[in-house]
């Protein structure tokens, strides 16, 4: 029987095949052009700051207070610049207490990190590789105004995203979710290769992976009208999602299997409407064509 270790190995090579078989599948559609478009709009609520972390050489972070009129929520949303001029731009212009309105763009991978473990039997701590997922929101370009000439500013938090839907539709009640598929241009792709550290580029394909959950009617509308391998289009708003992962271990020291479970949070998109995308359809079933608006 194979080990554990073994599993991975296998595991990780399956995947790596599972990556190079996507970005062939999606490269003959790239007369497809996916939607992804962001348009954010708050209160500055920190001071922005260089953040050269495990993923980006050089990103400037700016976070945001979003005071949501429309669904009666308070947000805080953080989002990321990796444009070198419009970084120098940023600091030059941003500061705690500014209204800042930006448009960008979800930037979504999934890569593998090293993650603690400690076993629940011995104590032994070791470190063991895991498959992660992160989405970024990634800023193109902004407009600032002082905080004190826009005390009540209204705060946006909108975005628009595209593509084919390539695993099975999951649901709990009133709760529905699945992943997008959403084909990353050349361009934008080539410049995130150069702003990504080398140890991290296997898991930055062509592809946007994009989560995507639907709550109430619109859970009951994907799952009635939604299907794995559609191309749609979604519309919604930002928000910040606890990713629960679960690893078998076992301990290199005593041996003893268990299975442990991590926590972290991840941006996904919640849907205000959903519609099939008509691009993409082919002409024998655009009289089947349902769009499906709850705005």
């Amino acid at each position: 029987m194979a080990s554990i270790d073994n599993f991975y190995a296998i595991f990780d090579n399956f995947y790596a095949i599972y990556l190079i078989l996507n970005f062939i599948l999606y490269e003959k559609e790239e007369i497809i052009m996916s939607i992804n478009k962001c348009r954010i709009a708050g209160i500055v609520a920190e001071e922005p700051k260089i953040c050269k972390d495990e993923f980006y050489k050089e990103g400037l972070e700016i976070v945001l207070d979003i005071d949501r009129y429309d669904i009666h929520k308070f947000e805080r949303i953080k989002c990321v610049i990796v444009d070198k001029e419009l970084i120098a731009k940023a600091q030059d212009s941003i500061g705690v207490g500014d209204y800042l309105m930006a448009t960008g763009r979800l930037a979504c991978f999934e890569y593998v990190r090293m993650q603690a473990m400690k076993c629940p039997h011995c104590g032994e701590e070791s470190m063991r590789r895991r498959r992660a997922k992160r989405t970024d929101i990634i800023l193109d370009d902004f407009e600032v105004s002082p905080g004190s000439l826009s005390p009540d500013s209204v705060g946006i938090n909108s975005v628009s995203i595209s593509g084919v839907i390539p695993n099975p539709i999951k649901s709990n009640l009133n709760h529905t979710w699945f992943s997008v598929a959403n084909n990353r241009p050349k361009v934008a792709q080539e410049i995130l290769k150069d702003l990504i550290i080398e140890k991290v580029k296997s898991g930055t394909g062509r592809l946007n992976l994009i989560y995507v959950h639907g709550f109430n009617r619109i859970a009951e509308i994907m799952n009635n009208s939604i299907h794995q391998k559609d191309r749609i289009i979604v519309s919604g708003y930002i928000s910040e999602h606890l990713e629960r992962y679960e690893i078998p271990f076992r301990c290199k020291r005593c041996g003893e299997y268990s299975d442990q479970y991590f926590e972290y949070p991840i941006y996904v998109v919640i849907a205000r409407s959903v519609k099939q995308d008509l691009d993409y359809i082919p002409s024998s079933n655009a009289t089947e064509l349902n769009q499906y608006n709850l705005d």
